[in-house]
C-alpha cells in the first residue's frame, strides 16, 4: 500500500472515531462543548476524503498506461 491511501484511510478512521466520541459524550453529559470535537473530526473527512479519491485517481490513471 502506498502513503497516500494509507494516510487518507487513517484520517477518515480517526473522523469516525471522533464522530463516534462526541455523539457519546453528547448523550451522556448533555454539554454542547462536544460539538466542537464533531466540527473537528468532519475536517478529518473534508481531508481523508479527497486524498482517497486522488489516490484511486492515480492508480486508475497508472492502470492505462499513464504516468
Amino acid at each position: 500500500m502506498n502513503k497516500l491511501l494509507i494516510t487518507s484511510i487513517a484520517l477518515m478512521s480517526a473522523g469516525v472515531v471522533g464522530i463516534l466520541f462526541s455523539v457519546v459524550m453528547e448523550i451522556a453529559t448533555g454539554e454542547p462543548v462536544y460539538y466542537l470535537v464533531m466540527k473537528l473530526t468532519a475536517v478529518l473527512f473534508g481531508v481523508g476524503g479527497p486524498l482517497l479519491g486522488l489516490d484511486i485517481a492515480r492508480k486508475a490513471k497508472k492502470g492505462r498506461g499513464g504516468k
